[in-house]
């Protein structure tokens, strides 16, 4: 089965920095880059790599910007057949990751925003019983639509519900699975305790909740009514945590589409975002191809 993401992918500048500037402070930065990012794009990777088809059904400006952002897709083994071409500037992104590996992030969403995921032709490619991805940088007319339709069409829905922005006003769509974390979690449900949060969404979403917990591990209620499980991390020496919860959804969602039960699913999904806080970036930060396939070849033996 194959994954579908419908998303946004954009270029992310990041600075490594000692520390966070304060209110009107200005810092040099001890290092600064620019590569291909976007919550679509990154979970977009980190499906395929984790051994899935997959699809990113996306929309870029008509810019110079634009055609970094098709080779950098094409370069890393996805296909850029699924963008939009809009009359706007590309998406980008300013992170900036302190020397704790935490980090703090501003986008600028103008395709993401337009991006009407009904007129890309997902619909037609999809097929049932595949996956089918989207996050919070959407509007939330165009997300809960999509949700639907994908409902509708028989699609393992998953909904990253991040950045929570777009998603403030309530859980579009009921996503089959739904993943958050736990200030998102809180924004939505109310609640402060993780077992509750992950409760209240699989209850609002009819179906699986997550709620990731950063370096404490995560919690999953497998379905409505079910009881919460908690499981702590897999320990990993953290240099960059910006692409962390990417690298969770979308190997989530890959194994999930590739016919693994709820638990083993997740418990390969911390085991890459494991590996992906020790690496600096977002896309491509997981474990790669042949990281996978060495895993499994590890736990088939």
């Amino acid at each position: 089965m194959a994954v579908h993401v419908v998303g946004n992918v954009c270029l992310d500048t990041t600075f490594r920095l000692a520390r966070f500037p304060g209110p009107g402070e200005t810092l040099n930065a001890e290092g600064c880059s620019v590569a291909l990012g976007g919550k679509g794009a990154n979970q977009a990777l980190a499906a395929w790599r984790a051994g899935a088809e997959v699809m990113l059904w996306s929309a870029v400006g008509s810019d110079a910007e634009a055609t970094l952002v098709r080779r950098g897709l094409v370069e890393a083994g996805l296909s850029d057949h699924g963008l939009t071409a809009l009359p706007l500037p590309t998406d980008r992104s300013a992170i900036m990751v302190d020397e704790k590996g935490e980090n703090q992030i501003v986008s600028a969403v103008a395709c993401a925003r337009a991006f009407d995921p009904a007129r890309s032709g997902w619909q037609a490619a999809a097929r049932p019983g595949d996956a089918f991805v989207l996050q919070g940088n959407l509007t939330p007319g165009a997300t809960r639509a999509a949700l639907e339709a994908g409902r509708a069409l028989g699609l393992l829905t998953v909904l990253n519900a991040s950045p929570l922005g777009e998603c403030a006003d309530g859980l579009p769509g009921a996503p089959a699975v739904t993943v958050v974390n736990r200030g998102e979690g809180e924004a939505l449900t109310g609640e402060r305790e993780p077992g509750r949060i992950a409760e209240r969404l699989a209850g609002m979403g009819g179906g699986a909740a997550v709620v990731t917990l950063g370096a404490q591990g995560y919690v999953a209620v497998a379905a409505p009514a079910a009881a919460p499980r908690f499981h702590p991390a897999v320990r990993a020496e953290p240099l960059d945590t910006s692409g962390a919860g990417d690298v969770f959804c979308g190997t989530l969602a890959a194994r999930l589409s590739l016919g693994d039960a709820f638990e083993p699913a997740l418990r390969l999904a911390a085991r890459a975002a494991a590996v992906a806080v020790t690496r600096a970036g977002t896309f491509g930060c997981g474990p790669s191809c042949d990281e996978f396939h060495t895993w499994h070849s590890r736990e088939s033996a």
